[in-house]
């Protein structure tokens, strides 16, 4: 379990983003709303992260996760890891005071509430985004590829208590999974990266594999949310 990662300031393009603005400015309402929203994200937040690394098979089904009885299924996450021997499990979560806070404010003032929410999404990708860097510099003559989501392209979106399970996140860091594979607190992330010894090809990446292409809001607002 790591917890050295602080956040000190939230992304307003990606919040916006996530708010349906696209590449619109926001109007003075709006920004104030993010001024408070972000204030109060960062107060609550308790950035805390857990990872592990494993030596993985291309099978049938998918991917083995050697060491454990998880295996990855689906085409999408085999050609994600092709030419790895390695990689790494990860899970995040900025933690349930946020849940709390945002549930709050639904009551409240809903508009204040959707901002918290979009603000504390951008918040613990914030985290997953300085894993990356974390992960890649502890791992210096390794070539790695981008974190693929558990959910993303055909890896089932049931898998999530899997990789839960396998990191001892509900334990380490606090991260359940409902019935219906939602992660508590709500404002939490999982992913796989491979490891090669040898440099990656470039692999899809983005709306075309991914598994909420079709109801996506971004998509709608003709945007994407990787940027």
């Amino acid at each position: 379990m790591y917890d050295d990662i602080k956040l000190d300031k939230l992304n307003r393009t990606e919040t916006l983003k996530y708010l349906g603005y696209g590449n619109i400015n926001a109007d003075e309402k709006t920004d104030k709303l993010m001024d408070l929203a972000e204030e109060k994200i960062l107060e609550a937040a308790k950035p805390r992260y857990i990872y592990k690394l494993f030596d993985i098979n291309e099978c049938e089904e998918g991917v083995e996760i050697c060491g454990t009885s998880l295996i990855l299924h689906g085409d999408d996450i085999r050609e994600h890891l092709s030419g790895c021997k390695q990689a790494v499990l990860f899970a995040a979560t900025v933690s349930s005071d946020i849940d709390n806070i945002i549930k709050t404010y639904s009551y409240t003032d809903v508009l204040m509430s959707l901002v918290l929410d979009c603000m504390a999404s951008v918040a613990v990708e914030q985290v997953g985004n300085r894993f990356d860097d974390m992960i890649a510099s502890k791992l210096p003559d390794k070539y790695l590829t981008f974190r693929f989501g558990v959910g993303y392209g055909d890896l089932p979106l049931a898998q999530q208590s899997e990789v839960i399970a396998v990191l001892d996140a509900s334990k380490r860091i606090g991260i359940t999974v409902t019935k219906d594979n939602i992660m508590i607190p709500r404002k939490s992330i999982t992913g796989i990266m491979g490891i090669s010894d040898t440099p990656v090809a470039k692999k899809k990446q983005g709306c075309a594999i991914c598994s909420m292409k079709d109801i996506c809001r971004f998509r709608k607002a003709g945007n994407h949310c990787n940027g």
